[in-house]
Order: structure tokens, then sequence, then C-alpha cells
């Protein structure tokens, strides 16, 4: 089953080279492994990914789900980075065997 994911706002943990998306699941469920894309058609030659975490993170008692994604390659980083996240939306599916 798929998923459907509203990101907020985009946050890079160079440290750990992760790159996160906060946001709220719309529908379905959300698992690591899962391939992400955007569902946007402007930037959806952008960004392609893996899910490799699920955490929830937040301030004053809010949380909010946060999808991580592992990467290592410089020039897909600065691809995401350059996409506006607020508001995009992710389809989150499981891989084809």
């Amino acid at each position: 089953m798929a998923a459907l994911f509203e990101v907020h706002r985009a946050v890079n943990l160079k440290d750990r080279y992760l790159f996160g998306l906060v946001g709220v699941i719309e529908e379905g469920m959300v698992h690591t492994g899962m391939d992400a894309s955007l569902t946007d058609g402007e930037d959806a030659d952008k960004f392609e990914g893996k899910v490799h975490g699920v955490e929830f993170v937040g301030n004053d008692g809010i949380t909010e789900p946060t999808l991580t994604f592992h990467y290592r390659d410089p020039k897909k980083i600065e691809r995401w980075e350059s996409i506006n996240w607020a508001g995009k939306r992710l389809r989150l599916e499981w891989p084809l065997p």
C-alpha cells in the first residue's frame, strides 16, 4: 500500500549524512525501506530516495513525523537542497521485487 506525506520543512543532518523531511503523514503508513518520490512534476526529477528512518521530532511537546534519507553524493544533496520543500507531497511505495 502506498502512503502520502506532506512536507513542512527540510533539514540536513550533515554530521550523520541524513536529509530529513519534516511534515505530516496524510495517508497510509510509512516504513523504512519504502521508495519516495515527489508527486509534483516541476521538481520530480530532483528527488528520489529510500526511507532510511522515521523519527518524531519537535519542540514544546509537539512532535512531527520526520522521514530521513541517507546520502553520500554531494550532487544528490545539492539537488535535494535546491527544492522548496514547503507544501510538497511525497508518494511512498514498497519497491518492486
